[in-house]
């Protein structure tokens, strides 16, 4: 050692190349050369260790429990960054920042869609509930009558099993029960008629007496009928939850205020960050880049 150094110093005095210097530059060159024939990790640990690398050195980068906190899932964010970091392919520290302030605004416009959601479901938790007692009476009341008409139809379809026909009285009992019912008897009996008149049905019903074919059509309207009124209950139920429900599909006015501000401001900010990155990409590969156009409006 003491050797090497007395000959690094007479090269100093006299101007030379000092040894380690050249023996350093070697071994740099030989370290780049045997980094190109490295694969990268191969094992699962190596891989998510190296999978992190753009994100630990990060800038914006905050601890795992920051995440935690607000119930996300910190690798989720390192999957976003490391995903925009591969896209973009940044060099330098000017444009690894800008992929980051990237990742972070896209990171917080998902937080806005959460508190977005978190607003529904808290209306619908509070309202919801409450209009649906408010229509309960009605559809109650509705399903009442329509129980009452339905035992009436089948006293009918019975009436007619036995009789072969359906009596004035019971049948304006029915009408009486549910006004509105006359029409839909109307509409059931001229679609049975129709059906009768079918191909594949008259062939069947070509023998059949006009008598029995009245009869068919009539027993046809009764247990269509039956079955309009079965499927009202639920029908009715359902549109009524989908009405409450749909009321809180879009968040209250101050709510939405707050969103749409609140992605307004980020919208900005990702723009003029992927702006700021193109810019300093295009300038890195030679190309000429105007400066950027700034205008100001004001009141004359």
């Amino acid at each position: 050692m003491k050797g090497s150094d007395s000959k690094n110093d007479r090269a100093a005095q006299l101007g030379e190349p000092i040894e380690s210097a050249s023996v350093s530059e070697r071994k740099l060159k030989a370290n780049r050369e045997n980094a190109k024939k490295s694969t990268g990790p191969r094992t699962s640990p190596g891989k998510a260790y190296s999978r992190r690398n753009a994100v630990k050195h990060g800038l914006y980068v905050r601890p795992t429990t920051d995440f935690e906190a607000l119930g996300e899932d910190p690798h989720e964010y390192e999957d976003l960054l490391n995903g925009l970091w591969r896209q973009h392919r940044p060099v330098g520290r000017a444009e690894e920042i800008e992929v980051e302030r990237v990742a972070l605004c896209c990171w917080r416009l998902k937080r806005a869609w959460r508190y977005e959601n978190a607003v529904n479901l808290a209306a619908r938790r509070d309202f919801v509930r409450a209009e649906l007692a408010e229509q309960e009476p009605y559809c109650k009341e509705r399903d009442k009558e329509e129980e009452a008409v339905i035992l009436q139809l089948q006293s009918a379809k019975k009436e007619l099993e036995d009789g072969g026909e359906i009596s004035q009285e019971l049948k304006q009992g029915i009408c009486a029960m549910m006004p509105e019912f006359a029409a839909l008897w109307s509409a059931l009996d001229q679609r049975a008629q129709e059906r009768l008149e079918e191909p594949d049905v008259s062939k069947r019903l070509r023998e059949l007496s006009r008598e029995m074919r009245s009869w068919a059509v009539c027993m046809s309207t009764v247990t269509q009928g039956i079955a309009y009124l079965e499927a009202l209950g639920p029908r009715r139920w359902t549109n009524v939850m989908e009405a409450a429900v749909g009321r809180h599909a879009i968040p209250n006015g101050d709510a939405l205020d707050k969103i749409l501000r609140y992605e307004a401001s980020i919208d900005r900010q990702l723009g003029r960050a992927l702006d700021r990155l193109e810019r300093l990409q295009r300038r890195r590969h030679g190309e000429m880049i105007p400066p950027p156009v700034s205008v100001r409006l004001t009141q004359g």
